[in-house]
């Protein structure tokens, strides 16, 4: 939308609004703000900025994700092609998600409700400056800003969203014949079932009918399925009178294969741990003896690669720890037969490995 039509809802020198509702003209990573500044006053802008935000605005200004992707340069970083609310508007035909019946849908709400006041100062532990909202905070509030751009649209502007088929769930069927006792037959079963229920489940997403939301959920079950297989395959069981597998810091994050996100620990602690304890699967973060709680992390979130292990546990619901035994001695046959290649057959549950002896 250009700069005419927007004026009303007070946006500044931007004449774009992101799909998401991002003021383009006020964003610190767009040309805009870092006009007229001297190289020394832009990377103290950057410093403020990563200091308020988490992140530091890049020295080449994203070209605003409403140009095409035959439009940015091979060298340009932003806006990101792979960004899922990007490809949904495009597909869509529209300019941003103020112009969709699901407006605003789970995969909006994650992205343009993240910066806000309220949570920037609760992560600062302080208040920050009005100065400081307008320049870092305000241009993120994407919700407020596409609010206004819908209360202004006619009934016939508002189109359903990009809709994409559900993928067909790879899962192998469990093995018959399997030359163990009975009670690990059955705690095999349980993890094949497990398997089996988070490759069927929505994992708590709403709208995984529609193409953002069905890429995030395949997102999201890839990131679940690599943290079982990480420690199942590399967990050790603390000693003989404890029920968890423990897997340590450098292991953990050496492993993550394409699932890059499990380095960054409020997604593994709201998300990762949330989904896989709707399913009877434990997990906790344990700082190791004389380590500090706020070391573990970098300041952007990261986890660091010392002074902490991840250990989880199953619910008994689940088959309790003769499954998580199970769990590991399935992964460990996969990865010695199949190497690079075996979380694939992880993810589709092939459990005919355990037949051979």
């Amino acid at each position: 939308m250009r700069l005419s039509a927007l004026a009303y809802w007070g946006l500044t020198v931007s004449s774009l609004v992101s799909k998401c509702g991002i003021d383009c003209g006020a964003c610190p990573w767009g040309p805009h703000p870092r006009k007229g500044m001297s190289a020394k006053d832009f990377e103290q802008y950057r410093q403020k900025a990563k200091r308020i935000l988490g992140y530091m605005p890049i020295k080449t200004p994203c070209l605003t994700c409403q140009i095409s992707d035959v439009e940015i340069p091979k060298e340009s970083k932003l806006p990101n092609k792979k960004c899922l609310i990007r490809r949904c508007v495009d597909k869509a035909g529209v300019a941003n998600c103020s112009y969709c019946t699901r407006f605003p849908c789970d995969t909006l709400k994650a992205t343009a409700a993240a910066w806000n006041r309220e949570n920037i100062e609760a992560r600062l532990g302080t208040p920050i400056t009005e100065e400081e909202y307008r320049s870092f905070v305000e241009p993120f509030e994407g919700i407020q800003r596409l609010n206004a751009i819908r209360a202004s649209l006619k009934p016939e502007e508002i189109v359903e969203p990009a809709k994409a088929p559900a993928p067909e769930t790879r899962i192998v069927g469990f093995p018959k014949n399997l030359p163990f006792s009975k009670k690990e037959i059955e705690s095999f079963e349980a993890v094949h079932t497990l398997l089996l229920n988070l490759a069927c489940s929505s994992l708590g997403l709403g709208d995984t009918d529609t193409f953002a939301q069905q890429h995030k959920l395949e997102s999201l079950r890839a990131h679940v399925l690599r943290f079982l297989w990480i420690l199942g395959n590399y967990g050790r069981f603390e000693d003989a009178k404890t029920s968890g597998l423990v897997v340590d810091a450098e292991t953990y994050i050496d492993n993550r294969g394409s699932e890059k996100t499990l380095a960054i620990w409020f997604f593994v602690e709201d998300t990762v741990f949330n989904v896989l304890s709707e399913f009877g699967v434990c997990c906790e973060l344990v700082a190791l003896k004389g380590a500090k709680t706020e070391d573990l992390t970098t300041g952007t979130g990261y986890l660091r690669k010392k002074g902490w292990v991840l250990r989880m546990w199953f619910e008994e619901k689940v088959g309790g720890t003769a499954a998580l035994k199970s769990l590991q001695t399935f992964a460990q046959r996969l990865a010695e037969k199949y190497g690079s290649k075996a979380f694939q057959r992880f993810r589709g549950a092939d459990m005919q490995i355990l037949l051979e002896k």
